[in-house]
């Protein structure tokens, strides 16, 4: 019996370790991207698209910037920078309803 735990412990020790490091939300944006967009035009634009969706966020400041929440760890963050404005995206736990965050960054921030 002892011959097959630790085979087996070890097994799952680097089965556990390469499931985490697939993680999206390991802090690398999916989106990262400058645009000549000003800071308030892209955040109103994400909140124009979230209504046609019915999806709630909640919206925090950042230095020349805001943070915007989704949930599931879904957030978007916008910030001026260098004469241009910088548009984060970190994806979280992925459902139908929150799909569309994916391509924000394509009408909000071209």
């Amino acid at each position: 019996m002892k011959r097959f735990a630790l085979p087996l412990l070890i097994t799952l020790t680097l089965s556990a370790c390469a499931y985490f490091q697939k993680d999206p939300d390991a802090g690398d944006p999916v989106v990262d991207k400058t645009t000549a967009r000003s800071v308030h035009d892209v955040i109103e634009c994400l909140t124009v698209e979230a209504s046609k969706r019915g999806a709630s966020f909640r919206t925090t400041p950042l230095p020349q910037g805001s943070m915007l929440d989704f949930g599931d760890s879904n957030v978007i963050k916008v910030r001026a920078d260098n004469g241009g404005t910088t548009y984060r995206f970190y994806a979280g736990k992925r459902h139908v309803s929150n799909l569309w965050l994916e391509n924000a960054d394509k009408s909000c921030a071209p």
